[in-house]
């Protein structure tokens, strides 16, 4: 298992009392940047993860692209909890690459982690597998620039059109091109191949479970859906699709308090008129 073994210099945080410490949780396609992202609702979620968790891994697409004017300061306060948490020694942050993430020196350097391809997690009793899944797409490998056309064009129903509309949009052409079966069937073969029992995904942004052939498949959906939003867990033996919010769970990040996080954008690694409101 890759192991992150950067020094931390943060104090450890402590989850409030006769609260659930998770062993692992894994998030993707959060798609910062994008008018449809639920930052708001990521950011109460990574606050609350960086506590209650002891792992977490974002499973790729952190960006919706390298326009870093798309950013809002929502965005920001999101970038800033990731990489606040990133190098701490009882807490592991992990991230692995998405298609929409660009290139790793630049993206390592604005979250605090080094970007992996595939990440193995064990809790001693769960081994998972860990992939964003675009690597099976072979709609994106055999048609680049469909696919670059397709993107363009969504990113134009994003800013004009209702973002129930673009979600909608969205969903429609990941069904289209049937990634949704196909990556689950690749990346169970996969992980079948390397002797793994449990694997995950994201990219396909349909959150879902599924078993083939003795392997466990979970795909963490996106964020960029109406809430709630999905995430996987696993605790001592056992792995789950969940959902934020929890309905216990009060935000940890009202919006009064937003702006008092929010980072300065060259703190991030960032130029500062790359940051909008």
């Amino acid at each position: 298992m890759l192991e992150n073994t950067a020094m931390s210099t943060n104090p450890p945080a402590e989850p409030r009392a006769n609260a659930q410490v998770y062993d692992c949780l894994m998030i993707s396609d959060l798609h910062l940047g994008s008018d449809v992202c639920q930052a708001k609702l990521l950011e109460e979620f990574l606050e609350w993860a960086v506590v209650h968790s002891r792992a977490l891994v974002i499973n790729g697409d952190i960006f919706d692209d390298l326009n870093f004017k798309r950013l809002t300061k929502r965005h920001f306060a999101c970038l800033k909890i990731i990489r606040r948490n990133s190098d701490r020694d009882d807490f592991h942050l992990v991230w692995v690459r998405g298609n929409h993430d660009g290139p790793a020196d630049i993206i390592s350097h604005i979250v605090g982690v080094d970007i992996l391809d595939e990440y193995a997690y064990s809790n001693g009793t769960i081994q998972i597998l860990i992939l964003h899944g675009d690597q099976f797409d072979t709609f994106i490998t055999h048609h680049g620039w469909l696919t670059a056309l397709g993107c363009g064009i969504f990113y134009y129903i994003q800013k004009w059109m209702p973002h129930r509309a673009a979600r909608w949009i969205r969903r429609i052409s990941k069904r289209w091109q049937r990634n949704s079966q196909l990556i689950e069937r690749r990346a169970t073969e996969y992980a079948a191949s390397k002797g793994y029992r449990f694997v995950t995904c994201g990219h396909t942004h349909l959150p879902l479970t599924a078993e083939v052939d003795g392997v466990r498949y979970f795909n963490s959906g996106t964020w960029t859906e109406h809430p709630p939003c999905p995430f996987v867990s696993i605790k001592d033996c056992e792995v789950r699709l969940e959902w934020w919010p929890f309905p216990d769970v009060e935000p940890a990040s009202p919006d009064e308090e937003s702006a008092a996080r929010t980072p300065p954008a060259a703190d991030l690694g960032v130029p500062v008129e790359a940051q909008r409101e």
